[in-house]
């Protein structure tokens, strides 16, 4: 699975969860006040609705250090091969081109973890369900 696919399903995930979790609110909301009888089942049903979305967003989040972490590993193979090509180590060239590829891969890490990190503005990243947000 690429990269950039992983950082998509999780925010899927975490778009799903919270769209799940406000409609089970919203249905909390309207059966509490008429039938007393289903409050217990939509509570549980809305505590299931608020750990997956709890489980989207970890997933998210992992999928931004993911990203990192690919792009430090980018960075330093970049380093090290300017280093051979200073030193002449080997094919100068060779090493010249595999640093720039690393930097550009690097630099698409970095991308993909801040869209990521731009999908957590959605998903309640600040410790507010999305019932308690919309409520």
């Amino acid at each position: 699975m690429e990269p950039h696919d992983a950082g998509m399903e999780a925010a899927e995930r975490a778009e799903s969860a919270s769209r799940r979790t406000h409609e089970i609110a919203e249905r909390l909301t309207r059966l509490a006040t008429d039938r007393r009888s289903e409050v217990g089942d939509l509570r549980s049903a809305r505590r299931h609705a608020e750990e997956a979305q709890r489980r989207a967003e970890d997933s998210l989040r992992r999928a931004v250090a993911g990203h990192e972490r690919a792009a430090r590993s980018h960075e330093r193979a970049a380093q090290v091969h300017e280093q051979a090509a200073r030193r002449g180590l080997g094919d100068v060239v060779e090493h010249e081109r595999q640093a720039e590829r690393h930097r550009r891969d690097a630099q698409a890490d970095h991308d993909e973890a801040a869209l990521d990190r731009e999908r957590t503005d959605w998903t309640g990243h600040d410790g507010a369900t999305p019932a308690e947000a919309g409520t």
